[in-house]
Parts: C-alpha cells; structure tokens; sequence
C-alpha cells in the first residue's frame, strides 16, 4: 500500500517552509525535531493553531515541518501558514462526509 504524502509550502519575510503531511497518529515534527522541543514556547504555539483548530484531524495525520531562513518567529509563522494549506489540501481530497 502506497501512503499518500501532500508537500504543501508557504513563505513568511525571508523563511520558508516545506510541509509534508501523511497519514499517522499526531505527531509533529519541525526540521526532525520533535515538536516539543522547539523553543521559545511562543514559537511553537504558533505553529499548533492551525493543528488545534483542525480538531480531531490532528490525531489522524502525521506532519513534518522543513524550515529555513528568516528568524525564529519568521519561521514560526511561515511554518503555520504552510500546515494550513496542507489542512486544506488534506481533506479537500478526502471522501468522508464532514460532520
């Protein structure tokens, strides 16, 4: 079985990010970094609104962040916006019934 895979990308300022969303159960990653982990705290808040507004797709869904340039807020915010267009890509393909 072939894992569908959406790269979806989004720049903010001077940095760009590179989204990779598949099918899995909620993790996120930025720059193989564990999302946890990332600092400051602001940073990451950032780049969970668009996964906490997605609800329930979160836990469905495995993301993966590639980001470069630019500062760290810089990063966060094109970070956020190019998981937003991947939420978007994702379930306009979907065939489920939306609730």
């Amino acid at each position: 079985m072939v894992t569908k895979t959406g790269i979806y990308f989004a720049k903010r300022k001077t940095a760009s990010a590179h989204v990779y969303i598949t099918k899995g159960n909620g993790k996120v990653r930025v720059n193989n970094v564990p999302i946890d982990m990332i600092e400051p705290t602001v940073a990451r808040e950032v780049i969970l609104v668009p996964l906490e507004i997605a609800g329930d797709l979160r836990k469905k869904i495995d993301v993966s962040v590639r980001v470069s340039g630019g500062g760290f807020m810089g990063q966060a915010y094109a970070a956020a916006t190019a998981i937003t267009r991947a939420l978007i890509g994702w379930t306009k393909n979907k065939k489920e019934p939306k609730d």
